[in-house]
């Protein structure tokens, strides 16, 4: 008989699609999982918000089982400047 005071106990995760994974516990939305181009797995809690980058499936599902907290991640905007296209006699397009 297990004990439904473990850890996970009563948590379903459904993959919706590949690389994407929703878990819920008792119908109540937990978060999900998506997997990245590198093959790493990033995770989120219920509100969206980023709990943390993880290397495996299992370890993603565990930090939003166990509702680690999330990770406010600084947002850096930066500004990349292209330069205009030049003519090929050198001049400006």
């Amino acid at each position: 008989m297990m004990s439904s005071d473990r850890p996970g106990a009563g948590v379903v995760w459904s993959r919706v699609e590949e690389g994407f994974h929703v878990g819920s516990r008792k119908g109540v939305f937990l978060g999900y999982i998506d997997r990245q181009t590198d093959g790493g797995y990033l995770a989120f809690d219920g509100t969206s918000r980023v709990v943390g980058s993880f290397r495996t499936l299992t370890a993603a599902m565990a930090a939003v089982t166990n509702g680690q907290p999330p990770h406010d991640e600084v947002i850096t905007l930066e500004q990349v400047r292209v330069p205009a296209p030049r003519r090929i006699d050198g001049g400006a397009a």
